[in-house]
Formats: structure tokens, sequence, C-alpha cells
């Protein structure tokens, strides 16, 4: 059973996805790194796609969470679920 739990960071406060390396993190408005968001979720000061709902957001995660994990869809759906809520974003 797959249970959610605060993953160990960083990573992204939209999409969930580990920020390891350098190139993984979003940018500012004047170019500097952004340590709470992604690339794919923030770049240049601004949401990437600033109208997306959690639930949209969601079903674009699961796909790549459950490739990264080696999770089943129905796995990474739960955990999905569970985990996006909590982040930053959403809140």
């Amino acid at each position: 059973m797959v249970q959610a739990q605060d993953p160990m960071g960083p990573f992204c406060q939209s999409c969930g996805m580990p920020l390891t390396k350098p190139e993984d993190f979003g940018t500012t408005a004047d170019g500097l790194r952004q340590n709470d968001y992604c690339h794919y979720c923030f770049q240049d000061g601004t949401f990437t796609q600033p109208v997306i709902t959690l639930a949209q957001m969601i079903e674009r995660v699961i796909p790549y969470t459950a490739q990264a994990t080696g999770m089943s869809e129905a796995e990474a759906r739960k955990l999905t679920e569970e985990t996006l809520p909590r982040l930053k974003r959403w809140q």
C-alpha cells in the first residue's frame, strides 16, 4: 500500500518533482534560481501554466510519477492525490 509522506526535498511546490540539479529549478523574473518550483512549472518569475487547476496538475503528473518510481498508474494516482494538495501552490 502506498502512503503519502513528506518527500525528501527539495521538490517542486507545484508538481512535486524532485529538484536535484541546478537546471531543475525555476527562475525569478531577474533570472535567479527560484527554490520552490521546477523549471517546468515556473520560469521568469511566473507559473508556466497559471490557470491549471489542482485536478489538472494531478492528471498531468500521474504518468511521470509512475514512470519515475516504477509504480502502477493506480499507485501513482493515489500518491499524487494525497501529496499534491499539501504543496505550497495548492494551499
